[in-house]
């Protein structure tokens, strides 16, 4: 066998599985992150979000195969005043994560990833909901995602929706995980994407017996 021949084979046994299962997170927004930013308190009515009608899910890439999955537990409210949403408030329960295949699953609560022992939540707050011109999109919002207690601030397109019935908010932005201290980087043959896409779908009701803060 001869060098051109050899260097072909070992070629190809590392571009090969790039080409043929390249994972990717699919096309979203990149979210904008910085430092964490104030969070006002909400005005108006505050109305519970629906958990068994909204999602909460993400997905993530490596080399050779991209993953889906989500959260199961989560909790928030949404505060609306004159027609208009001012406050959203979400906490994660990080042991409720979930993916495509069960070993992930155990996987991604360990140190390795969420940790989820010690960091047993994470959040996401916000206060600034600015109208957008954007194709397909309402508003831009910013507002503090907190992962393994570690706070940057997240501005990101949204759909937003108040109605008589129900407040409706969703959302498809891509982070990098690398800002929240989640930079296990994979087998050295299987590196995995800084990218994670977050997709959101969330809905309140409202009702007349809800509180105003």
């Amino acid at each position: 066998m001869n060098k051109n021949t050899l260097l072909s084979m070992m070629l190809t046994v590392v571009i090969l599985p790039v080409l043929i299962g390249c994972g990717d997170v699919g096309d979203a927004s990149k979210a904008k992150t910085g430092d964490a930013v104030e969070v006002k308190e909400g005005a108006g009515g505050t109305y519970d979000i629906d958990v068994a009608g909204s999602t909460l899910s993400w997905k993530a890439a490596k080399v050779t195969k991209a993953h889906d999955g989500g959260f199961k537990t989560f909790s928030g409210t949404v505060s609306v005043d004159k027609g208009e949403v001012n406050n959203v408030s979400i906490t994660i329960d990080a042991a409720s994560i979930f993916s495509d295949t069960e070993k992930l699953d155990g996987h991604l609560k360990s140190a390795d990833f969420f940790e989820v022992e010690k960091y047993p939540t994470a959040k996401f707050e916000a206060s600034d909901f600015k109208k957008a011109d954007t194709a397909g999109f309402t508003h831009m919002v910013t507002g503090n995602l907190t992962i393994k207690e570690t706070t940057h601030g997240v501005t990101f397109p949204a759909t937003i929706s108040v109605t008589a019935d129900a407040i409706t908010a969703k959302a498809d932005f891509i982070i990098d995980r690398q800002n929240w201290g989640i930079t296990y980087p994979g087998m050295p043959d299987d590196l995995i994407n800084d990218d994670v896409r977050i997709i959101f779908d969330v809905k309140a009701p409202i009702t007349k017996t809800e509180g105003t803060k």
